[in-house]
């Protein structure tokens, strides 16, 4: 298995001594201006903010104009203590900081004696003064308390306005369906959603969704970021900011249970009994105060958090097929409204003569045939089809250990352990073939450090490891059926220590359902994505960032390193892809109401095969420098600008021992691949020295042809102005909002490392001749040939060599109300336009015409060809509104709706490559979408209208009870109609009419 080079150890370990560096990227702030009665301003007062949990005190003091800001601050609960010269003192008890968020706190001291305190009542702020992006916070109380699915944090990203959740899939493994994110926030393609943890950016740039999970128990806040101006966020698209709980100065602790199963649900329609479910979500936690000697500070200066989330669950599955009969398992195919089936060997003239009485005497079986048919099951329901309800189990372990430690009054630091365990196992349609066992194992070590080098002068560091493995075992894995059934032509292409799995037999007419939701035919075995597989990810990140509190500028500078390497094992077809349709036991004379598919695997005549060599480690490894400058700007009491500027260097991936490639038709050595000698590395891959031996004559290295070992030169042009306002032009119930910035997208890892190009991937696939006498059996298809006797155009999908990184512009205005003292509407216009966006490129499609479809290829010699592009385009309008009712009389809502739509250049032309006829709505395009969070506490029990002095039994029993609901309504998404069949011959698949 491939590790972290050497010399990247070197290079991070080398960074930690001139910053330790690396902590928490900043949480929140408080800002305010302190005046006297008569709202003169009082410069040089004193600001104690005090945090409620640890006791931490941070002090300030204002400047020439009256303002003070505080800043950093983990989320949570604070008390804010001014004090001046000749004014009493002002105390604010509590006032609560939210991931991400600037907090107001406007006072005005009264004149009197310092010793005297005045207590000034401050709400949880519902307006905010200090920012032009948009975003939404789901404080700890409603991530716990809402009614969550599965306990998934995933789901509260639903909540906020421009937010189009998608169903999970379309990912490599097209597993861990519940891991995966398919949210599209304000028109940007879910794949570029980021996910933050404790500022650190956990995301999955190959699937979706994070590289590790945390339990909702352990997160302090959870916010959703739709379109960050500050130049300290470089996502294009919207960004889930999370952070961790930390200890308090007491101990506080619990243990939960969740159960959910099968009693209280419905039967599927087409099961004879109710889906098995049992779901049982486990865990607890602890934190408090961690005494340490003396010389670490001694007493309330260390503090820890651990927490703990199993999950144990059986679900029920429906897997419904189309399947033959035993009669048909015996050749006998005379039951009525089946095909008449002809003699293969009987052509002659055009011509087939019918089996007699449309039976298949017993000494034409295939032997193969008969040895895979004892994994085929009888029908069960009806003349043709088997059900059954498998169990699915889901198992999970996931902890997260953080500590916390003062410095005396200038530095905070804080370590951050999470790890995750997944196991899922995953049944086939066919009980007799078993599981595919699935598990991935992530990690995630963090540790930060923040320093007050004055009351100015702030900085933060962090530092974070992560690596995820993820191991997929196939249907059989470790069985070579091929050689017990007595299948030749695919010895020698098992990937060492993985042996043999279940080949993949395709009958068409004979629907079978995938435990992922999708659906193939016949007997299937290992692929359509359940193949043996791995994947060994690899993130290191390291950020500084300084902040300088300057008279009327809050003024952040930054960097950004990080190292992400993902690679990947596959087995794509190493045991067979078998395809059987009927045109075997068809009459060429009269096909209509002719021929069967299983009939030709009853007798061993397939109509195509497909295999390859396995694939031995590929992918890229890729190193970002980000910087950014940000100056958040009080031009006055009532106006805040957010300006800032963000570079980004983020050059392409190279291929993981150089497995990467280009295409230049114009050349002799049209294949150019990487290697910075005149070589080609043969040794990276298993179908290389075979590959090389056809088709070495047309490749060249890059370093033959002139090019970068990444093939595609960087885009250096990767500027991000931003700006933003809020503006309070009304009084200090309106705030008019709004900004602009320019956003760039990550590297698609399943695109240009993907090894798609001569010679790291080769396969082949052989068709017989159907209107002829069979020569080709499933015994001996390929007739004793080795893998690449029969390629003769083989496909590929290189890159280009000059690329634009793909770029989001957003841009919003709107208007917040407040509307009472606890609740406010927010109105805004959205809109966002995405160029150079990642998508394929056709260039090998014939024109539509009559003819050969290879000979009118643009180039012959080849088969379907692709680039990796960056040719997409979107374009997103829309009205968002959210109304918000914080807690008050019991009763707290979230109210979003949004009315939008998004258009894009749809990335999968079908005109021979012409993007600019692609235009249409997205397929994340739903135009309206309304989401309800609300919870109310119920009247009953101390303190409230009804049984208040009840006694304590009835006081447990009946008091304390709330209710909280998720009501989501939305729009449909848009859906294409294709059609089957090649009516252009252009030999494209999924045309439209």
């Amino acid at each position: 298995m491939p590790r972290l080079p050497v010399i990247l150890v070197g290079i991070a370990t080398s960074l930690i001594p001139p910053i330790l560096c690396l902590a928490q990227v900043e949480s929140g702030r408080i800002v305010g201006t302190v005046t006297d009665p008569n709202k003169a301003i009082i410069p040089g007062a004193t600001v104690a903010v005090t945090n409620q949990a640890t006791h931490e005190t941070t002090r300030v003091t204002t400047n020439g104009d009256g303002d003070y800001t505080v800043t950093p601050l983990n989320p949570g609960v604070y008390g804010v203590n001014i004090s001046a010269p000749g004014f009493q003192t002002a105390q604010i008890e509590k006032l609560e900081v939210q991931v991400n968020q600037s907090v107001r706190a406007d006072v005005q001291l009264q004149i009197g004696s310092t010793a005297t305190t005045v207590e000034v009542t401050a709400a949880a702020p519902l307006l905010n003064t200090e920012q032009g992006s948009l975003g939404t916070v789901v404080t700890n109380k409603e991530i716990v308390n809402l009614p969550l699915n599965g306990r998934s944090f995933y789901d509260l990203a639903k909540l906020t306005p421009g937010a189009a959740t998608l169903p999970g899939g379309g990912n490599l493994l097209r597993i861990r369906a519940n891991y995966i994110s398919g949210t599209a926030i304000s028109g940007v393609r879910g794949s570029q959603t980021a996910f933050l943890l404790d500022g650190v950016d956990v995301t999955d740039h190959h699937q979706g969704g994070t590289l590790i999970q945390t339990s909702i128990d352990g997160l302090q806040e959870f916010s959703v970021m739709q379109n960050a101006y500050s130049g300290e966020f470089g996502s294009a698209g919207g960004i889930l900011n999370m952070s961790t709980k930390s200890g308090t100065d007491q101990f506080h602790g619990g243990l939960f249970e969740f159960l959910r199963n099968d009693k209280l649900d419905a039967r599927n329609f087409f099961s004879p009994k109710r889906d098995v479910l049992k779901r049982n979500q486990f865990g607890g936690d602890l934190g408090g105060p961690l005494p340490l000697p003396g010389f670490l500070g001694g007493k309330g200066k260390t503090f820890f958090f651990v927490d703990y989330e199993g999950m144990r669950q059986r679900a029920g599955l429906v897997l419904t097929s189309i399947v033959p009969t035993a009669a048909m398992k015996q050749g006998n195919f005379s039951a009525s409204g089946l095909n008449t089936i002809y003699d293969p060997l009987s052509t002659a003239n055009g011509t087939r003569t019918a089996f007699a009485g449309n039976i298949i005497p017993s000494n034409r079986f295939s032997p193969q045939a008969l040895f895979f048919n004892q994994f085929v099951p009888d029908p069960n329901i009806g003349a043709r089809t088997f059900s059954w309800a498998p169990s699915q189990p889901l198992d999970t372990d996931q902890f997260t250990i953080r500590g916390d430690h003062t410095f005396g009054q200038k530095h905070r630091l804080f370590i951050r352990w999470s790890w995750d365990d997944y196991r899922e196992s995953d049944p086939n349609a066919y009980p007799a073939l078993g599981y595919a066992d699935l598990r991935t194992r992530a990690q995630n070590v963090v540790a930060g450090l923040t320093s007050s080098f004055t009351p100015n002068i702030v900085n933060e560091a962090i530092f974070s490891w992560m690596p995820q493995w993820i191991d997929l075992q196939a249907f059989g894995q470790g069985t070579n059926f091929n050689q017990q059934a007595g299948i030749t032509g695919f010895e020698g292409l098992e990937r060492p220590g993985v042996a043999g799995s279940f080949p993949d037999f395709n009958w068409s007419g004979y629907t079978t359902p995938l435990s992922n939701g999708t659906t193939s035919s016949g007997l299937v075995g290992s692929a359509f994505d359940q193949r043996p597989k791995t994947q060994d990810f690899t993130v290191v990140q390291g950020i500084d960032n300084v902040t300088w509190i300057k008279g009327p500028h809050v003024l952040k500078f930054g960097t950004e390193i990080r190292y992400w390497q993902p690679l990947f094992t596959d087995s794509s077809n190493y045991q067979g892809l078998w395809s059987f349709t009927g045109a075997m036991t068809q009459n060429p004379a009269k096909t209509a109401g002719s021929g069967d598919a299983f009939a030709d695997w009853m007798l061993g005549f397939p109509f195509s095969s497909s295999r390859a060599y396995p694939a031995n480690w590929f992918g890229g490894y890729a190193n970002y420098f980000h910087f950014f400058a940000q100056d958040d700007f009080k031009v006055s009491n009532r106006l805040t600008l957010n300006v800032g500027l963000r570079y980004e260097y983020s050059p392409w991936m190279q291929g993981y021992r150089n497995q990467l490639g280009t295409f230049n038709g114009t050349l002799a050595q049209p294949i150019i691949v990487a290697s910075n000698t005149n070589q080609v590395d043969l040794s990276s891959q298993y179908a290389a020295p075979t590959a090389y031996n056809l088709f070495g004559k047309y490749i060249q290295t890059s370093h033959q042809a002139g090019l970068p070992l990444s093939i595609t030169y960087p885009d250096n042009n990767q500027w991000a102005p931003r700006f933003g306002f809020a503006w309070r032009p009304f009084g200090e119930k309106t705030v008019l909002r709004g900004g602009y910035g320019m956003f760039y997208e990550m590297e698609n890892t399943d695109g240009r490392v993907n090894r798609n190009i001569l010679p790291y991937l080769f396969s082949e696939t052989v068709f017989a001749t159907a209107n002829t006498v069979p020569n080709r059996t499933l015994a001996n298809f390929f007739l004793g040939q080795p893998l690449g006797s029969s390629v003769s155009n083989p496909n590929m999908n290189p890159t280009y060599t000059h690329l634009n990184r793909g770029r989001d512009q957003h841009w919003n205005f709107g208007i917040q109300q407040q509307l009472a003292q606890d609740s406010v509407l927010q109105i805004d216009y959205v809109g966002n336009h995405g160029t150079h966006l990642n998508s394929t490129n056709p260039f090998n499609d014939p024109a539509p015409a009559a003819g050969a479809i290879q000979a009118r290829r643009p180039y012959p010699i080849w088969g379907v060809m692709s680039y990796f592009s960056q040719d997409m385009s979107s374009d997103y309008d829309a009205l968002q509104v959210k109304l918000e009712k914080r807690f008050g009389s019991g009763l707290w809502y979230l109210l979003s709706y949004t009315y939008s739509k998004s258009l894009v250049i749809q990335d999968t032309p079908a005109a021979g490559g012409d993007f600019y006829f692609e235009k249409a709505r997205a397929s994340y395009d739903i135009p309206q979408n309304l989401a309800l969070n609300v919870g109310y506490e119920l009247p009953f029990g101390k303190g409230k209208p009804f049984l208040s002095n009840a006694g304590r039994f009835t006081q447990a029993l009946l008091g304390g009870w709330q209710a909280q609901g998720i009501l989501i309504l939305r729009s449909g998404q848009p859906f294409t109609a294709t059609i089957s069949r090649d009516v252009a011959n252009t030999g494209i698949s999924g045309q439209r009419p």
